[in-house]
C-alpha cells in the first residue's frame, strides 16, 4: 500500500493514463527506445505533437542516429571523451534551439503586404537564421566532421562552421548541409543584403552574389531548422538509450525530462540554475504553479524534487523556487543526500522520504484558499478533461477512423450563406491512404472544418452565424506547416479537394490535371499526383502506402 503511494506522488494518478498513452505513442514512433533501461523519454513526445519539432526531416534524423550508432560501436571511448568536451557547447545548442522553436511565428503568419514581409525577414528570419548556423547547426555537425577528420587522418582544428559543411559534403551525411547557404549566412553576418522587388539580393565580403525570391529564403529557414531539429532528435535518442554505457545528458535535455515528467495542468517546471548556498552545490528550479489548491502544489512539490535529483544527480541541496500570481512567493528545499541514499535504496516507502524537504516546510500561501470540496470536483472535472480525449481517440483507432487535424479553416460571407476555405491533414491509423476512405469521411471533414472556423471567428462577425453557402476543403496525407499548406501546388501530399456548392453563383476552378468524382452535394477533385502515387504503391510488392516516405 505504501508502495502504491509513493508511486501515485512519483506519477501523478490523474496523469498516468496520458503519460502512458505518450510513451506508447512515443515507442510506436522511435522503435529505438525499446532498448532504454527507463521510461523517463516523455520529453521526445515534443517530436510528434509539437510545431515546429514535428517537421523534423526523417531522412536526417534516421542517418545522423545511424551514424552515432555505428561511431559508439567503432570508438566508443573517443566518443565519449569528445562529448565530455564539449558538454558546455553541446547543452548551449539544445538551449537555443529550445528558444528558437518556441517563437510564436513558425506554423503561420498572416499574408504580409511588401514592406511587411521585408520586415518580417528583417528582423526575424535573418538573425534565426545566423543564429541556427553558429549556435545549433555548427556544434552538432561539428561531432560528424571532427571523427571524419580523424578517420581520414587530418588534423582536426580550425573546425570552425564552413570547414564544417565541407567535411559533411564527403560524407553519408551530406543532405544535412542542404539547407546551408553560405552566401545568404555571410551576407547576413555581414550586412551585404539588397532588396529588391520580390527578391533578395545576399552578397559577401568577397564579392559572392545569390538572389533568392521571399518565399525561398522563408522555406530555406524552415528547412535548416527541421535539420537541426532533425539532428537533435537524433542525438536525444542515442543518449537516452546507450545512457546506461557512461553517456551523459546535457542539463537542457535533463531540463526538458524534468519538465515533461512534472508538467500538469496547474504546474510548470520553467528552468534551472546550479548556484552554491552555504558552501553546497545547489541546484535551483524554477516552478510555476497555477492553482491556488495547496494541495495539487505540495504533491507537485514533493514529485518535481525528488525527479530532480534522479534527473539531475550530485548537488547537495535542490531549492525549488516557487512563483504564482494566486500566492505568495513560495519555496521549498530538499536535501540531495538523503535523496541519493534513497533513490540506490532496493525498497522504499513514503516514509523513508519524510525529513527530505528542510525543515519539513513547502511554503505555499494562496491569496485565496481553495474549499476541499471544491478542490475534489475540480479533479473530477480535471480528470474527465485528460481522459475523455484519449478514450474518443482509442475509439476512433478500433474503428479505423482517421484523425481529422483542421491546420487553417477560414470563413466569410457571401450573400446569404458562409464560404468555408481550409486545410485538413488526416491522420490514419495504419497510414494507409485510400480513396474510400475519403468518400466514407466526405461529411465529417467538412462539418468539422466548419466547427473549427466558427469556433476562430469572432461571435461579433455575422459569418459565424451564417448557413454554409460554400466549401472548398484540401485534404492532406501529411502534415506541413500551414504557411506552405496555403500555397502548396500539386505535390503527391495533397490528395484532393472537397468541395460543397449551394450558392451557384460562386466559380472555383478544380485542381489542373485533377480526377472530378460528384457524390450527391459533394464535389472531389482527385489530385492526379496522388493518384500516380497510391497506383504505383498498388503495383509495388506487398506493403502499404506511407505519406511519410521521403
Amino acid at each position: 500500500m505504501e508502495m502504491e503511494v509513493l508511486r501515485d506522488i512519483l506519477e501523478n494518478p490523474l496523469l498516468r493514463s496520458t503519460h502512458a498513452r505518450n510513451r506508447a505513442d512515443i515507442k510506436k514512433r522511435f522503435p529505438e527506445l525499446t532498448r532504454c533501461a527507463h521510461e523517463h523519454f516523455l520529453s521526445i513526445h515534443k517530436y510528434i505533437t509539437r510545431s515546429p519539432q514535428r517537421f523534423y526531416s526523417h531522412s536526417v534524423y534516421s542517418k545522423f542516429l545511424k551514424w552515432l550508432e555505428d561511431r559508439n560501436r567503432t570508438s566508443q571511448a573517443a566518443f565519449q571523451q569528445y562529448l565530455f568536451e564539449h558538454d558546455a557547447e553541446l547543452n548551449r545548442a539544445f538551449l537555443h534551439l529550445e528558444e528558437v522553436n518556441n517563437l510564436d511565428w513558425h506554423d503561420f503568419f498572416e499574408k504580409l503586404d511588401d514592406f511587411e514581409l521585408i520586415r518580417f525577414i528583417d528582423q526575424q528570419i535573418h538573425p534565426t537564421y545566423l543564429r541556427l548556423t553558429e549556435a545549433v547547426f555548427a556544434p552538432l555537425c561539428r561531432i560528424v566532421a571532427h571523427f571524419s577528420r580523424l578517420d581520414s587522418g587530418k588534423g582536426t582544428d580550425g573546425l570552425a562552421l564552413w570547414p564544417i559543411v565541407q567535411e559533411l559534403g564527403k560524407t553519408s551525411l551530406y543532405e544535412v548541409v542542404n539547407p546551408y547557404k553560405h552566401i545568404v549566412r555571410n551576407a547576413i553576418a555581414h550586412g551585404g543584403i539588397t532588396y529588391l522587388q520580390n527578391e533578395i539580393l545576399y552578397r559577401d565580403k568577397k564579392g559572392n552574389e545569390e538572389t533568392h525570391s521571399d518565399t525561398d529564403i522563408v522555406r530555406t529557414f524552415d528547412d535548416l531548422l527541421d535539420t537541426c531539429n532533425a539532428l537533435a532528435l537524433g542525438f536525444s535518442i542515442f543518449l537516452l538509450v546507450n545512457q546506461p554505457h557512461g553517456y551523459k545528458l546535457p542539463q537542457q535535455l535533463l531540463l526538458d525530462k524534468l519538465k515533461e515528467e512534472t508538467k500538469a495542468p496547474w504546474w510548470e517546471v520553467i528552468g534551472c540554475t546550479p548556484s552554491r548556498f552555504t558552501g553546497l552545490n545547489q541546484l535551483i528550479v524554477y516552478c510555476r504553479p497555477n492553482t491556488s489548491d495547496f494541495g495539487k502544489v505540495q504533491i507537485s512539490t514533493f514529485q518535481t524534487g525528488v525527479l530532480a535529483e534522479r534527473f539531475a544527480p550530485g548537488y547537495d541541496r535542490y531549492f525549488l523556487s516557487i512563483r504564482s500570481t494566486s500566492s505568495l512567493p513560495g519555496w521549498a528545499a530538499f536535501d540531495g543526500k538523503k535523496l541519493h541514499e534513497l533513490r540506490n535504496k532496493k525498497k522504499t516507502v513514503i516514509e523513508d522520504y519524510k525529513g527530505v524537504i528542510q525543515d519539513g516546510l513547502i511554503f505555499y500561501v494562496p491569496r485565496i484558499k481553495t474549499p476541499r470540496l471544491i478542490a475534489r470536483i475540480h479533479n473530477i472535472v480535471l480528470s474527465v478533461k485528460l481522459h475523455l480525449p484519449i478514450v474518443l481517440s482509442d475509439i476512433r483507432r478500433q474503428l479505423g477512423w482517421p484523425e481529422i487535424h483542421v491546420r487553417e479553416a477560414k470563413i466569410h460571407r457571401n450573400g446569404w450563406g458562409a464560404v468555408l476555405n481550409g486545410n485538413i491533414f488526416l491522420d490514419l491509423p495504419a497510414g494507409d491512404v485510400g480513396q474510400d476512405l475519403i468518400r466514407k469521411f466526405r461529411r465529417r471533414i467538412i462539418r468539422k472544418t466548419l466547427s473549427e472556423a466558427r469556433r476562430r471567428t469572432s461571435i461579433f462577425n455575422i459569418s459565424r452565424f451564417l448557413p454554409l453557402g460554400f466549401a472548398r476543403i484540401s485534404v492532406f496525407c501529411k502534415d506541413y506547416r500551414r504557411r506552405r499548406l496555403s500555397g502548396f501546388g500539386l505535390d503527391r501530399h495533397l490528395v484532393c479537394t472537397i468541395q460543397v456548392k449551394r450558392i451557384q453563383r460562386i466559380r472555383s476552378p478544380d485542381i489542373i490535371g485533377s480526377t472530378i468524382e460528384q457524390l450527391g452535394g459533394y464535389r472531389i477533385a482527385w489530385n492526379r499526383a496522388w493518384l500516380e502515387e497510391i497506383k504505383g504503391q498498388q503495383d509495388a510488392p506487398p506493403g502499404h502506402y506511407s505519406p511519410d516516405a521521403p
